[in-house]
Parts: C-alpha cells; sequence; structure tokens
C-alpha cells in the first residue's frame, strides 16, 4: 500500500509540471496585430476598398491592423481578449465576412454574459457607410466592461425572541 501511494505521488510530481509549461507557452502564443498603422492611413485604406484586413482603432491617432480574421476563428477570439480594457473599441472592414464573423462572435460574448478575464462584453453596429457599388465599410464597436464582485459577507439580520422552554425556563433574546 505504501509503494501504491508513493508511486502515485511520484507520477503526479512529473505530470503537474507537465501541464503547468503547457499553460505558459499557450499563453505566450498571444496574438500581435500585423502592423499598427495611423488613422489617415486607415481611412485611405477603406476607401479604396483593400482587402480583408480587419482595423482596430486603439487610440486617437492608432490602429491595429489584423489579417485573415473571418478564416481563423482562434484569432477572433483572441483580438477580444487582449484588447484593452475598459475602453470603446470600434472595428472597420471592407469584407462582410470577416464583418459577419468578428460580429457574430461579440454578439455571441454579450448574449451570453460570458467572463472575459473579469469583462464582459456590449457591442453594437454602426450603419455600413458605402463608398461605390463595389466598396463598403463595414463599422461596428464593443466594450468590455468589469464585472462587479459579489461580495462573500454573510448578511447581517435582527432577531428577538421570546419564549419558554421546558429545559432551561423563560428566555428574552436578541441575535445580529
Amino acid at each position: 500500500m505504501r509503494r501504491i501511494l508513493l508511486l502515485t505521488i511520484f507520477l503526479c510530481s512529473l505530470i503537474f509540471p507537465a501541464f503547468a509549461a503547457e499553460k505558459e507557452e499557450q499563453q505566450i502564443t498571444l496574438v500581435t496585430p500585423a502592423e499598427t498603422i495611423t488613422l489617415a492611413e486607415m481611412n485611405q485604406r477603406l476607401n479604396r476598398g483593400e482587402g480583408t484586413d480587419l482595423y482596430l482603432k486603439l487610440a486617437d491617432d492608432k490602429v491595429a491592423v489584423y489579417q485573415n480574421v473571418g478564416k481563423d476563428r482562434s484569432l477572433r477570439r483572441q483580438i477580444a481578449l487582449t484588447a484593452p480594457n475598459s475602453d470603446m473599441l470600434r472595428l472597420y472592414t471592407n469584407d462582410k465576412n470577416t464583418f459577419r464573423q468578428m460580429s457574430k462572435l461579440l454578439r455571441d460574448y454579450e448574449e451570453g454574459n460570458k467572463n472575459i478575464n473579469g469583462y464582459y462584453v456590449i457591442t453594437d453596429v454602426d450603419p455600413e457607410k458605402e463608398i461605390s457599388k463595389k466598396i463598403t465599410i463595414y463599422r461596428f464597436w464593443f466594450m468590455k466592461l468589469e464585472k462587479e464582485k459579489h461580495s462573500r459577507r454573510i448578511p447581517i439580520g435582527i432577531g428577538i425572541g421570546i419564549g419558554g422552554g421546558h429545559h432551561r425556563g423563560p428566555w428574552i433574546g436578541i441575535g445580529i
């Protein structure tokens, strides 16, 4: 019996570090944008109708460009996970498939009230902007809001009782 216990402890000591190393590798491979451009450059590309890129407006004049978002679900998920928290993030694209897939992912997160690293997602779609018959700009946004933490306090109540019992006689009690 002692040998089985020692063997189990030994095997567990070998297995658990392997899982921890695998989890660290997954965290290291976070998505990074293909490039970061200015807002003016993004507007020029969108007006020309170039490619299927997804543009994520980060700051006043800073835009992250992601490629092949419409085909890669894990990339869409990583964009939602790594985006800044508590900021309204605007997304732009010329590709209808990229728009549909990314907005569906965000709506699913919103409707399911999913917890994303302590945040939940709200999202909406802005009216599309048609430049010409062949060029349309799809615009939508999302925001990650911090979930409220439930307090672990024990509710306090006040109870007053008057009674008597056959074991100890009459009593009056006040409890909090």
